[in-house]
């Protein structure tokens, strides 16, 4: 054997720990000197940790540890043993696979309740209706208690209601505003006379006329200055100087024994086109914020009693309390605005008691096997007239007549049918005139199915246009 083997088991021997690392060389040494050294450790008691210095004596070592050193039957069994699997490690395969089949049945079982409990079925019925219109005479009474359909009298409820507001809207007048041009004109007077406040003269060459702004007097005949204002507003009031005046009315003699001229321009003639409130402006004004106050007085009284609480428009009694514009009319004013205070009085009545009357009063009128259709009555009350704590009208109701449905016996009998089945018996059915199935969730024909459960079926019946 080689010198390295010996000298090998000779630092087996001299181990004192009971620990023995060799480090294996890459030459001159083979697996049957592994096995050599490795059992010499053995009969020793000492552990004998074999260290590889390259490639090959890695591929040695591996080999000793595969056990391919050993008798073929003891290779075998080694194998055996590496391939068959720990009791722990069975025990924990078995326990996964058990879980997987739990899963697996709890999977199926929330698929057989999905596919016949969950499903939603909506069943949409057309039907043919019969027109039914007639007019019924109403009272409503504040001092009722309950609808008496002998006399028409539904309870009522006598509703005052204040409501204030603000409102502006843009002017639409127009008008020309300016000053009026004055000036100074000299005025010659031929006879003893009196003018007065007032005297209306014309310049000559325009026409344009002038009134004096004090009274005038001559003693005796001469000249006299007179301040005059222009009949009009504008500039073309305003003259140049050297003007001649003529008397027109005012001046005790008058006519030709008096005249004028001006020895400077006349100033201070303007005008502008403006805007400005119009009686219209007010008028719409007061219109359009009545309206809103009306309606949000209506919100008032249906927040206080409920929205099934019914106003009438025309039987609305409405009392201007408080009324102010920004501008009267014919004031310069780009907007205008209005508050406004108002006070509401009628007589309310709530839905479902009118309702109630009208069926108890229209079911000797309905035929055998009929009824009235829910949600369509349309009522539209005449001539309302309010009278202290009463409202009486004509009640016009445009109702609708149907064939009775009994639509339980229509759900158990859809509960549990496939598609077709289910289509088969809606089809059947003589008094409607269409139907519609909708399934849900949406699934492949063979799998659709009508829920077993009666309370997961909805039907609703409307009527033909």
């Amino acid at each position: 054997m080689d010198v390295h083997l010996f000298g090998l088991m000779e630092k087996i021997l001299g181990a004192e720990n009971g620990e023995v690392t060799i480090d294996i060389p890459e030459d001159n040494f083979n697996l049957l000197m592994l096995r050599i050294l490795r059992d010499k450790g053995r009969r020793e008691n000492k552990t004998i940790h074999f260290v590889a210095t390259g490639p090959r004596s890695k591929r040695l070592i591996g080999s000793l540890e595969n056990g391919v050193d050993l008798p073929k039957v003891e290779r075998e069994e080694k194998a055996a043993a590496k391939k068959q699997p720990p009791a722990g490690r069975v025990r924990k395969i078995i326990m996964i696979f058990a879980l997987a089949l739990g899963i697996l049945a709890v999977l199926g079982a929330a698929v057989f309740g999905a596919l016949y409990y969950i499903p939603k079925a909506e069943v949409i019925l057309t039907l043919s209706p019969i027109p039914l219109v007639k007019e019924i005479p109403v009272v409503v009474d504040a001092d009722a208690e309950k609808v008496d359909a002998a006399t028409g009298t539904v309870p009522g409820t006598s509703q005052v209601v204040e409501e204030s507001g603000n409102k502006s809207t843009p002017a639409t007048g127009t008008a020309i505003v300016g000053d009026k041009a004055k000036g100074t004109v000299t005025f010659t007077s031929a006879q003893i006379q009196n003018c007065s406040q007032g005297t209306k003269i014309k310049e000559v060459s325009s026409g344009l006329f002038f009134f004096t702004d004090a009274a005038l007097s001559f003693d005796s005949p001469g000249s006299k200055d007179a301040s005059v204002t222009a009949e009009k507003i504008g500039s073309s009031y305003n003259l140049s100087a050297g003007k001649d005046f003529t008397v027109v009315s005012g001046c005790s003699v008058g006519g030709v024994s008096i005249s004028g001229t001006n020895t400077a321009a006349f100033t201070g003639g303007t005008s502008e086109e403006v805007t400005i409130a119009t009686a219209a402006d007010q008028s719409k004004l007061l219109t359009d914020l009545q309206k809103e106050l009306v309606a949000n007085a209506k919100e008032t009284i249906q927040g206080q009693s409920g929205v099934d609480e019914v106003v009438v428009d025309k039987a609305i009694k409405i009392e201007v309390v408080e009324k102010t514009y920004s501008h009267t009319v014919g004031e310069q004013a780009e907007n205008i605005s209005l508050t406004l205070k108002i006070k509401l009085t009628t007589v309310t009545y709530k839905g479902a008691d009118i309702q109630e009357l009208i069926s108890q009063t229209l079911s000797s009128l309905v035929p055998a096997g009929f009824t009235l259709f829910p949600g369509e009555t349309e009522i539209v009350p005449l001539n309302p007239v309010l009278k202290g704590g009463k409202l009486t009208f004509k009640a016009k109701v445009s109702a609708k007549v149907i064939p009775e449905i009994d639509e339980e016996k229509i759900k158990n009998d859809l509960a549990g049918r496939n598609g077709r089945s289910a289509q088969e018996y809606l089809n059947s059915l003589s008094d409607v005139n269409a139907y519609e199935l909708v399934l849900w969730p949406n699934l492949p024909e063979s799998l659709q199915r009508v829920p077993k459960t009666t309370n997961r079926i909805t039907i609703t019946l409307i009527t033909e246009e």
